[in-house]
Order: structure tokens, then C-alpha cells, then sequence
């Protein structure tokens, strides 16, 4: 009796210490991935600032010329620090969905090949932006915005409350001419921040709160193929990723029992009438 009792503390102190061990790996994941996200917003404002510089030193000749090779030197090496901190923070975030949640994902993507794609490793819903948008626009298809709600029901299940909802915005590299547009969105980095904007409005108006919720625009500047002479429609996307979080939001939702039954419709293209995003001068990110 005393053995078999030895045994049961022995397990019991085993269990204890295995959910401790797991319990800081865990703390320690959500530090890193929180120090990568700071490193990341940091570096994103400094290129913002040198592209700036670049923008406005172009077409300069003598000392400017000098002033903006040095400038692109800057934004390349920029450059290169944000990708080493984004992989960072890829790798921060990236863990595996538990598998209710991870089906949901797959069955919502499968239901609505058209508009989007789910990539496992990552956590990413991936939205082509030619479905989600009109040419041009910010505003969310009536499809797009349909599969967003279906979307966001996934989300506010109980196996998603501890991930935050990062919503990232892509163009190709084709200028913004059009005059009525370019006042919207002067550059295509406006534009691929006010279309994540647009796409989180959906969702929290689906009920994802705001403390779960960011947004961000990287422009032209992390494409994901080579841009042919018009552009490229794989650049042209919004990424909504899962990161795991500290804890569930205070203010969520109440959560359902499991992952909803994900809405089969085909996604449409026709464009809803709901107004523009007022920011006529956007940093790099918004939360």
C-alpha cells in the first residue's frame, strides 16, 4: 500500500512539474513573440522614414545625389533587419492550432476556394485581393464579406479565444493613377493598410473584439512572386494570422462550445457600400 501510495505522489509531483515546465515554455514563447513584434513595428517605422528620405531626395543631383545613395543604402539594410525580425516573429507565433480549430480553418477555405487559402504552418487565412476588393478599393466584397462573418464565428469559438487576430494588408508594385483612387489611397501603402482595415472592421463587427485585433500594411515591399509588368495577382492579398496570446480578452464573446459549422456559400464580388477608412496619413501599422 505505502509503494502504490509512493508511487501516486510520485506521479502526482511528475504531472505538476511537467504543466509548470509547459507553463513557462509557453511564458517564454509569448515573450519572444511579443519582443519580435516590438523589434518588427520598430523597424517598419524606420523604413517608412527612409523611404520618405528617398522620396524626397529623388532627382536630386551632387551632394543629394550622394545623400540618396546613402539613403537606399539605409532602406536596404532596413530591409533586410525587418525580414530577419518578421521570420522572427513568424517563428514566434507559429504554433500548431489545436486540430478543432485547425479543421474549421480548412473546411472555411475548402467551402470558399475562390477567395481564400489556409496555410497550417503559419495559422494564415490568405484572401485574394481581386475577390475581396474592387480595383482600387478598400471596400470589403458582399462575398468577401459574408465568408469574413463565417470567419469570425471560427474566431470567437472557444478553441481560438487565446489567439490575437493579426490582419495584414499586400499590393503588387503597380502605381496608384488614378486620380479619384489616389486620393483615397495615395500610395500602395495606404492602400494595403486601409484594406486590412476594412477587413478587420468585418470581423469585429462579427464580433471579434478589439483588444484581439491589429492591423498592417507592407505595400508593394514584401512580395510573395516576382511582379510581371502589370503587377501580380498573388501579391495582391490580405494575410489574417492566429498568434497565440497571454490570455482570452476580458471583454470577448461568449465563447461556443466548440468550432461552429463552417458556411459552405461560394464567395461573390460584388462590392458593398460601406464607406472608406478616414486616414488620410497612415504609419506603417495600426492596432
Amino acid at each position: 500500500m505505502k509503494l502504490r501510495q509512493t508511487w501516486m505522489i510520485l506521479a502526482a509531483v511528475a504531472l505538476v512539474a511537467t504543466g509548470c515546465v509547459a507553463q513557462r515554455e509557453a511564458d517564454d514563447l509569448k515573450t519572444l513573440y511579443r519582443n519580435s513584434q516590438s523589434q518588427v513595428l520598430d523597424l517598419q517605422e524606420q523604413l517608412a522614414e527612409a523611404n520618405a528620405r528617398i522620396d524626397a531626395l529623388m532627382g536630386g543631383a551632387g551632394s543629394e545625389a550622394d545623400a540618396l545613395a546613402a539613403a537606399i543604402a539605409e532602406r536596404d539594410r532596413l530591409r533586410a533587419a525587418l525580414d530577419g525580425a518578421e521570420e522572427r516573429l513568424r517563428n514566434a507565433g507559429s504554433v500548431a492550432l489545436p486540430a478543432e480549430l485547425d479543421d474549421a480553418l480548412n473546411r472555411l477555405a475548402a467551402a470558399n476556394p475562390q477567395l481564400m487559402t489556409y496555410d497550417a504552418q503559419r495559422g494564415m487565412i490568405k484572401l485574394k485581393s481581386d475577390l475581396t476588393f474592387g480595383l482600387g478599393s478598400a471596400d470589403v466584397s458582399a462575398g468577401a464579406t459574408q465568408s469574413l462573418a463565417s470567419l469570425a464565428k471560427i474566431f470567437n469559438s472557444a478553441t481560438a479565444q487565446s489567439y490575437e487576430v493579426r490582419v495584414v494588408g499586400h499590393t503588387d508594385n503597380v502605381p496608384i493613377k488614378n486620380v479619384g483612387t489616389r486620393a483615397k489611397h495615395p500610395t500602395n501603402w495606404h492602400l494595403s493598410v486601409h484594406r486590412a482595415i476594412s477587413v478587420m472592421q468585418v470581423l469585429n463587427k462579427s464580433g471579434v473584439p478589439n483588444t484581439r485585433l491589429s492591423v498592417s500594411g507592407y505595400g508593394e515591399y514584401h512580395p510573395v512572386v516576382a511582379n510581371a509588368r502589370g503587377g501580380s495577382e498573388a501579391n495582391r492579398r490580405v494575410e489574417i494570422f492566429l498568434v497565440a496570446t497571454s490570455s482570452a480578452s476580458a471583454d470577448a464573446p461568449e465563447a461556443t462550445a466548440e468550432a461552429p459549422a463552417v458556411d459552405a456559400s461560394p464567395a461573390q464580388a460584388a462590392p458593398t457600400a460601406e464607406p472608406e477608412p478616414d486616414i488620410t496619413q497612415p504609419p506603417a501599422v495600426y492596432k
